[in-house]
């Protein structure tokens, strides 16, 4: 009896280390903290926006929705598939149909499998009589959670290895005596002896192969832990430009010991920039913010001039992406001292950065409104909206003039604007922009790569001078057709006070206006 306890406690000890609990969200696509990946674009005559959530642990199912903007009583079919970088469109599986939801708000659902880590494009097909059209959504694949079992699960599990072991014995001391004896006799004395040697024999082999199990999951389970997706080590720093009159510089460097080509594609520019760069004071209230694109001066660091920020510690975060199509964000801190910030030449022209003002917020009819040199940008039914994490909303701004009257919006890197989210404690961080939370050079990426402009080692065909990897006037769709106003969609990730910037050009300027949301859950 006290060798089957023994199995009991080592069977139990095996399912204890079995389960894992810790739960890590980490950002994965030009974002922190911020899983979700939402999307506005047209399917052909169709207006959508895509919505995607993707998998935990990877292989693991995404949950697509799709929802029709100008009501889509009309459209006859709804199709999503993922395509992974690696295999393209003919490597990958069939399109599954998403389901109509009853009612009136026009949306689909469906999931899919990611089978690997890596850049996916899930592909969304819409078709109806206004015909058949396709949006992309690049999305970032990669395992962020290790899942714990739930309480009575376990219990079960324990309660069932416990019979397993104890069926497992009793099968062993039967097959040693009573089978071997005649039906309806007792089991003579040998018998019985031989029974109880065989049981005591199958006892340590039973517990050798619960430990060995045991040892092979802790195994498992490490190598998993490796797998997880995490943000690169990364040390930034000031330092001496070199050059006269040119002020100091930030130094950003990644000194992840992954960091190297055999782990990772090359770099690619994201609207011509290898890197979109966001400086803002560490701690409340954020006065001090700035949008930068450092030049890339080896493999691991990006440089760039620092503009006339007031001294104090700042967070640094750095987006880039890669050939394949996945996209990530750097981050880390710096101290600026006084003698540092200058705002000498050598700053790239879309370079921007601004300090609020100490005039706050003004509340208009229409919303908050912030004041920018020229009149002020305000965001439409900013304060009045309730915020929900988790739920879909549509972040609008408008550009006025002193007496409120509309004010035209440039292209400003071939987009209607950029916008910047940041909750008060820094675990929410993303950069987006009018189509969404994607990176429009991972779009490129694959579309270079299905209709095969690359190299015979597979590299992609980047155009002279490290232009977007597209081709010219990629991004001109997306600047065309601006007005005075610009919407950024998104969903807030979990409750909270966040800072919202905006960003917006005019008349060759970059305009910034810093805003407070409160986001309830």
């Amino acid at each position: 009896m006290g060798t089957l306890d023994a199995a009991g406690a080592a069977m139990s000890r095996f399912l204890r280390s079995f389960i894992i609990a810790t739960v890590l969200f980490v950002g994965t696509t030009a974002h922190v903290g911020s899983p979700n990946a939402i999307f506005d674009g047209n399917a052909g005559g169709y207006p959508v926006r895509v919505v995607v959530r993707p998998p935990e642990v990877i292989p693991g199912t995404a949950e697509i929705s799709v929802r029709i903007l100008d009501g889509g009583a009309d459209v006859q079919r709804v199709a999503v598939r993922p395509v992974f970088w690696r295999t393209g469109r003919q490597g990958s599986p069939a399109a599954d149909d998403a389901a109509r939801v009853p009612g009136p708000d026009h949306l689909f659902t469906g999931k899919l499998w990611l089978m690997s880590t890596g850049a996916y494009n899930i592909e969304v097909e819409v078709s109806g009589p206004r015909g058949t059209g396709t949006v992309s959504v690049p999305v970032v694949g990669a395992p962020t959670a290790e899942v714990k079992l739930g309480t009575g699960l376990t219990i079960m599990l324990v309660v069932l290895g416990a019979v397993l072991v104890a069926g497992l014995l009793s099968i062993v001391h039967a097959a040693a005596g009573e089978a071997l004896s005649r039906p309806g006799t007792d089991v003579p004395q040998p018998g019985r002896r031989r029974a109880r040697i065989a049981t005591a024999v199958a006892v340590p082999v039973v517990l050798a192969l619960t430990v060995g199990g045991w040892n092979w999951w802790q195994a498992e389970a490490a190598s998993y832990r490796r797998t997880l997706y995490r943000s690169l080590d990364t040390r930034a720093m000031v330092v001496d430009s070199g050059i006269a009159g040119a002020g100091r510089q930030l130094a950003f460097v990644i000194t992840d010991s992954t960091w190297t080509p055999q782990r990772m594609t090359p770099l690619i520019p994201d609207h011509g920039k290898i890197m979109h760069m966001f400086v803002i004071e560490s701690s409340a209230p954020r006065a001090a913010f700035a949008h930068l694109h450092p030049e890339r001066i080896d493999d691991s660091t990006f440089v760039t001039s620092l503009p006339a920020l007031p001294p104090g510690a700042y967070d640094v975060y750095g987006d880039i992406v890669h050939e394949s199509g996945f996209t990530r964000t750097l981050v880390g801190t710096v101290r600026v001292d006084r003698s540092d910030a200058t705002a000498a030449p050598g700053l790239d022209p879309d370079d921007s950065w601004h300090l609020a003002s100490a005039e706050g917020l003004v509340r208009t009819p229409d919303g908050l409104a912030a004041a920018v040199p020229g009149g002020a940008i305000v965001w439409l039914g900013g304060g009045t909206e309730a915020l929900r994490a988790g739920a879909e909303t549509t972040l609008r701004f408008a550009l006025r003039d002193g007496a409120g009257q509309p004010l035209g919006i440039e292209p400003y890197m071939g987009m209607g604007g950029h916008a910047v989210v940041l909750r008060d404690d820094a675990s929410v961080f993303i950069h987006l922009h009018p189509m969404g939370t994607g990176a429009m050079a991972a779009q490129q990426a694959f579309e270079m790569r299905e209709r095969g402009d690359t190299t015979e080692a597979g590299r992609l065909r980047i155009p002279a001078g490290g232009a977007d990897p597209g081709a010219a006037g990629s991004h001109a769709g997306h600047g065309a057709g601006l007005t005075s106003t610009v919407s950024f969609p998104y969903m807030f990730p979990k409750a909270g006070q966040y800072t919202v910037w905006v960003q917006v050009k005019h008349a060759g300027r970059v305009l910034t206006a810093q805003f407070d949301a409160a986001v309830g859950g």
